[in-house]
C-alpha cells in the first residue's frame, strides 16, 4: 500500500512539474512576443515622427522626446550610469541631473535616429537572459551595410521599458556609464561637473546643423 501511495505522489508530482515547465515556457513566449510588439511599435512611431515634413524642427525634437520617455527607462538608467556617485549626491542635484540627462538623450540620439527612418527595419530574434528580454533586430538601408541593433528590455508589471540597447555591440549604457564616471572621478567625484559637462555638450549638439 505504500509502494502503490508513493508511486500516486511521484506521477502527480511528475504532472505538476510538467504543466508547471509549459505554463513557465508559455509565459516566458509571451513576453517574449510582447516585446517583439514593442520594439516594431518603437520603431514605427520613431519612424512616423521624422518622415512627418509638416512639424517644425523643435516639434520633431519633443515627439522624439516623448518618444523616449514613454519607451526607456531613462531615471533608472540614468541612476546606473554614475553608478556609486548617485548615493553620495543630493536630492537637488539628483534631479538637476536626472533632467539634464533626460535632455542630453533627446540631443544626442534624435539627429542619430532620424538616420534610420527611411531604412527597413526587422527583428530577427528574442531571447531571456539576465531578466531581461533581448529583442536582437537589423537595419538595412539600401546604400549600406545592415546595421545590428539589439534592444535590452526589462518587464514589470505588465510594462516593457528599454533599459540599454547595443548597436554592432557596443552597449550604449555602459558607455555612458565608462564616460560620466571618467567626468566625475576627474573632478573630485562631484556630480555637479557631470551636470556642467552635459550641459555644455546640450549646447553644442544644439548648435550643430
Amino acid at each position: 500500500m505504500k509502494y502503490q501511495k508513493f508511486g500516486f505522489y511521484s506521477v502527480f508530482a511528475g504532472f505538476y512539474l510538467f504543466f508547471c515547465a509549459h505554463v513557465s515556457m508559455a509565459h516566458a513566449n509571451n513576453i517574449s512576443a510582447g516585446a517583439e510588439i514593442f520594439i516594431e511599435t518603437l520603431a514605427t512611431a520613431t519612424q512616423n515622427t521624422f518622415l512627418n515634413k509638416n512639424l517644425a524642427p523643435s516639434v520633431h525634437k519633443e515627439e522624439f522626446r516623448k518618444i523616449m520617455v514613454d519607451n526607456f527607462d531613462l531615471k533608472g538608467v540614468g541612476k546606473w550610469v554614475i553608478g556609486r556617485y548617485w548615493r553620495k549626491s543630493s536630492a537637488n542635484e539628483r534631479i538637476k541631473y536626472l533632467q539634464v540627462f533626460e535632455n542630453f538623450i533627446v540631443e544626442n540620439y534624435a539627429k542619430r535616429f532620424k538616420d534610420y527612418t527611411k531604412a527597413e527595419f526587422k527583428i530577427n530574434e528574442t531571447i531571456i537572459r539576465y531578466n531581461s528580454i533581448f529583442v536582437s533586430s537589423e537595419i538595412n538601408a539600401s546604400e549600406s551595410e545592415p546595421v545590428r541593433i539589439v534592444w535590452r528590455v526589462n518587464y514589470k508589471d505588465g510594462t516593457y521599458k528599454i533599459i540599454d540597447f547595443l548597436i554592432e555591440g557596443v552597449s550604449w549604457a555602459r558607455t555612458q556609464r565608462s564616460e560620466f564616471a571618467s567626468v566625475i572621478r576627474n573632478n573630485g567625484g562631484k556630480l555637479s561637473a557631470l551636470i556642467s559637462a552635459l550641459n555644455k555638450k546640450i549646447t553644442y549638439l544644439q548648435n550643430q546643423k
